[in-house]
């Protein structure tokens, strides 16, 4: 069920590393989404050309031989004869961009070790840009993609969702470009994320995030890599190749508001919007949750910084008001307490800096009973305490993981990736939230 009792009291205990969702969680969200995944890229038969005599080359190379389906990009070079019949089975195990269903949950992996994230909990967010794997310069409602001293070649390379949407680019002279046709936005924080790889050549790659006129180098390799850049400006973005014959090709362009990239969202001819995920525990009558005492345990990475306050877990009431939460901002990942008597602003709340993108192990104890009633500890630091009045916290009814679309309490989402969460329905000391959190 994704859930376990570990022996040290916890009565909720999930590791969503392992890619199940505790069946108690009810999860939705209403459009389909992305995330990475892990999986075999093969490609069965090959079928050879009318080639004379034996071939070597790159297996994947279109000049030797057709393949229905092409699969990631690989080093293995291999000698045939015409008339042959080659399997390859398993050719290559890794990432693989997928789509989730409507209403699916996503376990996301790192897409350099492969290893498991946990599941993915995002808002809603709109990609900016049209043509984000074509780059098509026409046909869109607008923001469309031009070119200067560019040489468009169609290409049947993988790109990282496993398809052959890739675009080859060449540069014809120095300073090649390809570029969104319009300014987008405002001079408001933007993120301009989208995958890169070196086909040729070993001149710089830039990128632009300031309508083209002020450009930024990037070192890419041969594999796919998904670059990120924040800025602010009016936004007119875009790639270009500094010198003439190099090489590159692109896919998955993006440009979404606020700093730190979500998962992609492909367009075609206008702007997609994203919603928001929600995973909500209805019925916390098996975790024992007390109004009174309480600690929680997370681990994950934070990928966007918030627009607002938002709330990562959190026990709330049938109105969706918070009890027992811990939430962040574009700074700070906090932890507050609420109730009749404890719903005085920020007087019950503690924070720690995190850093987005980095792994963070974060704890926290509630005790209202007695002073101090707040702690937490964010990956060993030293621990913060705050000192307040007592009183019971709200009756709580729910366990919530980012915010519901349907909330009364602020619309305000994560976007987060949880590998682990734990709660115990009594107070954990400084040290203890000292030793879960190293």
């Amino acid at each position: 069920m994704g859930f376990t009792r570990d022996g040290d009291g916890s009565t909720l205990s999930l590791d969503f590393t392992q890619g199940i969702l505790d069946s108690r969680i009810s999860f939705s969200r209403s459009t389909t989404a992305t995330f990475i995944s892990v999986g075999n890229l093969t490609d069965p038969t090959l079928t050879i050309e009318s080639v004379g005599g034996s071939v070597v080359g790159d297996w994947d190379d279109p000049n030797i031989w057709d393949i229905a389906k092409s699969p990631r990009d690989g080093q293995v070079l291999v000698t045939i004869l015409v008339g042959d019949t080659v399997t390859f089975n398993d050719y290559n195990t890794g990432v693989l961009l997928s789509t989730a269903s409507v209403n699916e949950p996503r376990f996301d992996h790192d897409p350099t070790t492969l290893a498991p994230r946990g599941l993915l909990i995002e808002g809603s967010a709109t990609n900016l840009l049209n043509f984000s794997e074509s780059f098509a310069t026409s046909g869109g409602t607008n923001n469309n993609w031009g070119d200067t001293n560019i040489t468009r070649t169609s290409t049947i390379k993988t790109d990282p969702k496993g398809g052959t949407t890739a675009l080859r680019i060449t540069a014809s002279a120095g300073n090649g470009t390809i570029i969104s046709s319009a300014a987008i936005g405002t001079s408001a924080e933007r993120t301009f994320s989208v995958w890169l790889r070196r086909v040729t050549g070993t001149g710089d790659i830039q990128y632009t995030q300031n309508n083209g006129t002020n450009y930024t180098t990037q070192a890419i390799t041969s594999s796919w890599v998904r670059y990120t850049f924040t800025h602010t400006a009016n936004h007119q973005v875009g790639i270009r190749i500094v010198t003439s014959g190099d090489a590159i090709e692109l896919w998955g362009a993006q440009l979404e508001a606020s700093s730190g990239a979500s998962s992609y969202i492909p367009t075609v001819a206008s702007q997609v919007t994203r919603n928001a995920d929600s995973a909500v525990m209805n019925d916390i009558a098996s975790l024992n949750y007390s109004a009174t005492n309480g600690t929680i345990y997370w681990s994950g990475i934070i990928n966007k910084q918030p627009t607002s306050f938002s709330t990562l877990i959190g026990f709330m009431t049938a109105i969706d008001q918070p009890a027992y939460e811990t939430f962040g901002n574009a700074l700070n990942y906090f932890t507050a307490a609420r109730g009749p008597s404890l719903n005085t602003g920020g007087a019950n709340e503690v924070a720690r800096p995190y850093v987005l993108g980095s792994l963070i192990k974060y704890a926290s104890s509630v005790n209202t009973l007695v002073n101090p009633i707040v702690a937490v500890n964010l990956n060993g630091s030293a621990g913060s305490v705050n000192k307040s009045g007592t009183g019971d916290m709200h009756v709580a009814t729910r366990l919530v993981l980012g915010r519901q679309p349907s909330s009364t309490y602020g619309a305000n989402y994560p976007s987060v990736t949880i590998r682990g969460i734990k709660y115990w329905p009594t107070t954990k000391t400084a040290a203890e939230l000292a030793v879960l959190t190293a």
